[in-house]
């Protein structure tokens, strides 16, 4: 008789896990090396009573069944509308394609005045008394609209979205993220904050104000990654900022970047930066329980061909930004790689070029994540 009733239990329990609102199809993890879709075009959200149409750049992997996480990713701004006028949202198309092949479908959104995103571009905070966590609203917004159109998306599960913003984009991440909304369970912020010409130390004081009001022990966990020698948020201001958001209960990894050339504050799209804050990310998402590149990719493959030395150095290939490449000498046991371009062409004919110096029997192993050597 009770083990009856236990039989019994255990299938309700399992009929009303598959109705469950929250019961989703999630995706099959993505093939190694599987190719990439993009697409390209505008989100229509909902602002203040209208409809916004925002550009948008869509990168996902293609063969996936099932629902794709989600990483929103926005760009930083400047004070004049010209200039923002004049971004694209195809800037951010290797980034994209970095979290595509990690199991994202990444959406690059381009707020109200940047890009051919309708306008205007939302007004800065004004000395002498500026309220940075105030103006941040209408960016906000837009993010907001565009998650939740995003989330009705089909091949996207609206559980597991993570923002990244660079700049006045990672302080919009947390803007946000103060609202709750459904599905969030990260952000990346990128030198992230607001620069008010003009209003230094009252502008630097608004924005330590502004963490204060953005955080919360309930705020979803952060990776802050900030260079030493960013030209507008230095680490005496970043230290603030941090402190802010510790004191009111933030989760806030940090990552103190070595200085950068030329500048410091590029650290979103900069080469070397970004090879080492991906590598940083993938730990975060890890321990947030969501997609990246396995632990042991690296590990495996070394073994496989072979390899005995500069582990290191080999697992370093498969956190590399943009379009990678490595050659490999069978002979010699050697390999060489070349990540952050372009085009796979290009990085096929570098890492050929520097592993033929080393010997004549060199093929290309890997294109990006596809193994060749089968």
């Amino acid at each position: 008789m009770k083990i009856a009733m236990v039989l019994r239990a255990l299938c309700l329990l399992v009929a009303m896990a598959a109705a469950w609102p929250g019961h989703r199809a999630f995706a099959q993890d993505v093939t190694l090396g599987a190719a990439l879709r993009q697409e390209s075009g505008f989100l229509r959200i909902q602002a203040k009573g209208r409809e916004v149409r925002l550009e948008s750049l869509i990168v996902r992997p293609e063969g996936v069944t099932g629902r794709l996480p989600l990483a929103i990713i926005t760009h930083g701004r400047n004070s004049s509308s010209l200039s923002m006028g004049d971004l694209r949202a195809a800037r951010y198309t290797t980034l994209a394609r970095d979290l595509a092949r990690r199991g994202w479908l990444a959406a690059v959104v381009m707020r109200r005045g940047a890009g051919q995103s309708d306008g205007p571009l939302p007004s800065l905070a004004s000395c002498p008394a500026p309220d940075v966590a105030g103006s941040f609203g209408d960016d906000a917004d837009d993010i907001e609209g565009a998650l939740r159109v995003l989330q009705a998306r089909p091949d996207i599960d609206g559980q597991r979205v993570i923002l990244l913003g660079e700049s006045a984009g990672g302080a919009t991440a947390m803007a946000l993220m103060r609202r709750k909304p459904p599905g969030l369970r990260g952000v990346v912020n990128v030198a992230g904050g607001l620069n008010l010409e003009g209003c230094k130390e009252n502008g630097q004081d608004a924005l330590v104000a502004a963490m204060t009001a953005w955080q919360g022990p309930d705020a979803v966990p952060q990776l802050w990654i900030y260079a030493r020698n960013d030209e507008l948020f230095p680490p005496a201001l970043v230290a603030r900022m941090r402190k802010a958001a510790l004191d009111a209960g933030a989760d806030v990894r940090f990552i103190d970047l070595p200085e950068l050339k030329p500048r410091g504050h590029m650290a979103f799209l900069h080469g070397q930066a970004r090879h080492l804050w991906l590598r940083e990310m993938d730990a975060s998402l890890r321990a947030w329980g969501l997609p990246t590149i396995p632990r042991d990719r690296g590990r495996t493959f070394h073994a496989k061909l072979g390899l005995t030395t500069r582990l290191d150095v080999f697992e370093r290939y498969f956190s590399g930004p943009g379009e990678r490449a490595m050659a490999l000498s069978r002979s010699k046991k050697e390999f060489r790689y070349w990540f952050g371009t372009t085009d796979l062409e290009t990085a096929k004919a570098n890492a050929l070029r520097d592993c033929g110096a080393l010997a004549p029997d060199c093929v290309i192993a890997f294109e990006n994540d596809r193994f060749l050597l089968e």
